[in-house]
């Protein structure tokens, strides 16, 4: 089923948003009450479902569109790929947004309203994952199921229950709210545990300055060269260092979001990252809950299916990781397996002694360790590694 309709920036074109992570365009002008024209299905989304779209305001050279998911982010589309440009970290009232709507206001200041649940909200442009730039209030107790803009913004409209509010903008105090939260880095410090003086800031900057070492050679007895940046591909591995473990496609729009940066603007294209983006990067990009247990669980029912008990064939489940979803190839497979399992945990260089061994040796290894039927509490317990307090939680 449809989530959303939206006009485009140009009324002859339409779109809609799906249940089934498809972003829809229609040719509107030259369709007829009996044959709608579909000019593109783009599925935009992995895991989460996109939820609202709206045009984002002409403040940056590039078009793009903009769209709200069920996992607390905004995604910003080219408006003529349609490909992620950029992720950001949205509200966190309560629910994921429901609907986001675009406020024209005046002296070149944008915003955009949008609707949680219950909650009505304001959010400065441009987006950049600062929660201080978003408010919100209690807005129907019941639910609220939709908003609309006067052609002037000065007031909005909400439906909820038998109940129609109008709401009167005042951006200027959430600009005071923004103010009191800080500039810079200080309202993304706030976003990690224990904030800027806490272990989490300060490991991501010990791995910041390591990848830097990591990417000369760690063996290396030469002198090495520590800078504000660090290499591009090495930010994936910092990712998954600090406990965020990126899909290849978040890892692909993540590169392509600093990649791209300044290409519009300069032509070229950006290699580099340094902290600061870094922690931007990782605010936005890592899930707002982390990844709950449950969900694992629910993977190993599904992949059993209906009949089975929530246990797998292990030939099976290697197979299913190697063949669906994300492809997993054997060589890769049994490199991060024998890491979780520390099968080579003696080894001086753990890539080297992998590098080393055949698929046959590794297959054998694997059969060896792993049972023949394999449960979610094996697989999180044995293989993942999470302890059984983790678990209960």
């Amino acid at each position: 089923p449809s989530r959303q309709e939206s006009s485009g920036i140009n009324a002859e074109y339409g779109l809609t948003l799906g249940m089934d992570r498809n972003l829809v365009e229609y040719d509107i002008l030259n369709s007829t009450e009996d044959n709608l024209i579909v000019m593109s299905t783009d599925k935009i989304e992995q895991s989460a479902t996109p939820v609202s779209c709206a045009w984002y305001p002409p403040i940056n050279k590039e078009h793009f569109l903009l769209v709200a998911n069920s996992e607390y982010k905004y995604k910003l589309l080219n408006a003529t790929t349609k490909r992620c440009r950029k992720t950001l970290l949205g509200p966190t009232h309560g629910s994921h947004i429901q609907k986001i709507v675009n406020l024209a206001y005046p002296e070149e200041k944008h915003y955009i309203a949008f609707i949680t649940e219950d909650k009505i909200g304001l959010t400065t442009l441009p987006l950049d994952g600062n929660p201080h730039n978003t408010t919100a209030l209690l807005a129907h107790c019941d639910g609220a199921s939709n908003i609309v803009a006067c052609p002037r913004s000065r007031y909005l409209f909400t439906v909820g229950g038998k109940v129609c509010r109008m709401w009167e903008v005042k951006p200027e105090v959430l600009h005071a709210t923004a103010a009191l939260g800080g500039s810079g880095l200080a309202p993304f410090y706030q976003l990690l545990e224990g904030g800027e003086d806490g272990p989490l800031a300060k490991e991501m900057e010990e791995y910041f300055y390591y990848s830097q070492m990591r990417s000369q050679s760690v063996a290396t007895t030469e002198h090495r060269k520590v800078g504000q940046h660090v290499l591009l591909e090495e930010v994936p591995n910092i990712m998954r260092a600090l406990g965020f473990y990126p899909t290849e496609l978040q890892v692909q729009d993540m590169i392509n979001e600093v990649k791209f940066s300044q290409y519009v603007e300069t032509g070229k294209t950006v290699s580099e990252v340094d902290l600061e983006t870094l922690i931007k990067l990782y605010c936005n990009h890592r899930p707002v809950f982390g990844l709950p247990l449950f969900k694992v669980y629910d993977a190993f029912e599904t992949l059993a299916g209906a009949d089975g008990d929530g246990r797998i064939d292990r030939g099976l489940l290697l197979s299913l990781l190697q063949n669906k979803g994300e492809h997993i190839s054997e060589p890769e497979l049994a490199e991060y397996l024998a890491s979780l399992l520390e099968l080579y945990g003696g080894a001086t260089n753990k890539e080297d002694k992998m590098a080393s061994v055949s698929p046959a040796e590794a297959a054998t290894t694997l059969e060896r360790v792993l049972p023949e039927v394999i449960d979610a509490d094996m697989f999180t317990g044995h293989v993942l590694g999470f302890m059984p307090a983790t678990l209960a939680e």
